[in-house]
C-alpha cells in the first residue's frame, strides 16, 4: 500500500477505536517531569498510544513533531493546564493533555485535504543530501521487536524502536539514523521506562553528537543517570535498569553501540558457519569480570562471593546500571562503546537484555534468526528483544 492507503487504514481503525474517554491510555510514572524533561516524555507517549492502533511509519513522524510542537507552545501559554506547578510538571495532568492533541489531530485527519498536507511532508524533514526533494515512499520496514514477560511477577524490561531517528528528533546527521535500544530493569519498572523514553534524546543533544560518538554516549548515559537519580531521591525510588543502546548511520552503514550492564548485541552475518556472528557487546558488566570487581575495589566498594556468584556488596550482579542510587558510585552508568563499520557480510543486529541469552546462546540464536528470514524473506533487519 502506498502512504495514503496505509494512513486511510490507520485512521479508520483509529476512529473505530480511540476512547477518547479512556483516562490513561498509557502508563504514566509518578514522578514530576521537568521542563528539559518534557520533550522525550511527550514523543514517547505518543507513540506509544499509537502504536496500539497500528499507526503506519509513514506519518507517525509527521504525527508525533505536530502533536510535540503544539503541547510545547500550550506549555508557554498556558503552563497551568499542561500540570506545572513550581518547577515541574505533574506527568498525568501533562498526559491528559498529550493525548488529547493527539485525538483530536488523527480525527482531523479523516478530512482528506489536511491529511493530503500532511502527506506532503514527507521527505522535507531528511537531512541534506540524505534524500531528493519531494515526497519519499516509505522503505520496507527493517526491524523487529518483542517483549516478553517470563516468570516475573510485573514487566520490568523496555525496549525502543526509533528508524526515523533523525526526522523525530531533528538531530545534526548528515544522513538518515535510527536508534534501537533494550532496557532490562530490576527493583521496579521506573528507571528502564525513564531510560527508555530520555536516553536517546540526551544521547542526541549531547554536542558531540554525531561527529564524536563515543563522548554523545557517555554524556546521554550519564546524564539520564543523573537526571532518574534525581528521580530516586525525591520519590524514594530504587530501580535500576542496565542498557544497551545502538545508533545505525544507515548510509554510511555503520553501527555504533553503548552499554551497561549485562544486555547484549551480536552483528549475525550471511552465511552460516562457526563465524556466523560477531559479539558487540564485549565484556558485559558482571561482578564475575576481575577487571570490574578491581575496579569497584579501587573505589571503596566490595564484590562478595554470595551463593556461588559474585555480587556487589553481595546483592547486585552487575557492575553498572542507570539507577541504583543506593550502590552508587560503584554501580556507574559511565558505558562502554563499541563503534562498527558494517560489510557487506552484516545482515543485521541482535539487541537482547540476558533473559535470551542464558536461555539460548549467540550461536544457536544467529542460526535459527537466519533460518527465519530464509523461511520468510524481506522480515526484518534489525532485531530487539527486551
Amino acid at each position: 500500500m502506498d502512504p495514503l492507503e496505509q494512513a486511510r487504514v490507520f485512521l479508520d481503525c483509529f476512529q473505530t477505536n480511540a476512547n477518547p474517554g479512556d483516562p490513561l491510555p498509557v502508563w504514566v510514572p509518578i514522578y514530576h517531569l521537568k521542563q528539559d524533561e518534557i520533550e522525550p516524555a511527550i514523543i514517547d507517549w505518543i507513540r506509544t498510544y499509537l502504536d496500539q492502533f497500528g499507526c503506519p511509519q509513514c506519518i507517525l513522524p509527521l504525527i508525533i513533531r505536530t502533536v510535540l510542537e503544539e503541547v510545547l507552545s500550550n506549555c508557554k501559554e498556558n503552563p497551568k493546564s499542561c500540570g506545572l506547578n513550581g518547577q515541574e510538571y505533574n506527568t498525568l495532568q501533562l498526559n491528559h493533555e498529550v493525548i488529547l492533541r493527539v485525538n483530536q489531530t488523527c480525527l482531523g485527519l479523516l478530512d482528506n485535504a489536511k491529511l493530503n498536507n500532511l502527506l506532503a511532508q514527507l521527505g522535507t524533514d531528511q537531512p541534506d543530501g540524505a534524500a531528493g526533494g519531494g515526497a519519499i515512499a516509505p522503505g520496507p520496514k527493517v526491524h523487529f521487536s518483542r517483549g516478553l514477560k517470563h516468570r516475573r511477577r510485573t514487566m520490568e524490561d523496555r525496549h525502543v524502536c526509533l528508524p526515523d531517528f533523525n526526522t523525530l528528533f531533528r538531530t545534526k546527521d548528515t544522513e538518515p539514523t535510527a536508534f534501537y535500544g533494550v532496557y532490562d530493569g530490576h527493583g521496579g519498572q521506573e528507571a528502564a521506562s525513564f531510560a527508555a523514553s530520555h536516553l536517546h534524546y540526551y544521547i542526541a543533544q549531547s554536542e558531540h553528537y554525531p561527529h564524536d560518538m563515543e563522548q554523545a554516549f557517555r554524556d546521554g548515559f550519564l546524564k539520564t543517570d543523573q537526571l532518574f537519580l534525581e528521580k530516586c531521591e525525591n520519590h524514594h525510588l530504587n530501580s535500576g535498569s542496565t542498557a544497551v543502546a545502538c545508533v545505525h548511520h544507515t548510509r554510511s552503514q555503520r553501527i555504533d553501540v553503548a552499554w551497561v550492564g549485562d544486555s547484549q548485541a551480536i552483528l549475525v552475518k550471511r552465511n552460516p558457519g562457526e563465524g556466523v556472528y560477531k559479539r558487540i557487546v564485549h565484556p558485559t558488566h558482571v561482578a564475575s569480570d576481575p577487571d570490574e570487581r578491581e575496579r569497584i575495589d579501587r573505589e571503596g566498594g566490595c564484590v562478595i562471593p554470595w551463593n556461588g556468584q559474585f555480587r556487589v556488596s553481595g546483592q547486585l550482579a552487575i557492575t553498572r546500571a542507570i539507577g541504583n542510587r543506593f550502590y552508587k558510585p560503584f554501580v556507574t552508568a559511565n558505558p562502554a562503546v563499541s563503534l562498527n563499520q558494517c560489510t557487506d557480510d552484516d545482515l543485521l543486529l541482535i539487541l537482547a537484555s540476558d533473559g535470551l541469552w542464558e536461555g539460548y546462546n549467540e550461536y544457536l540464536t544467529s542460526m535459527f534468526v537466519l533460518y527465519a528470514i530464509r523461511k520468510f524473506p524481506g522480515k526484518s533487519l534489525f532485531v530487539s528483544v527486551a
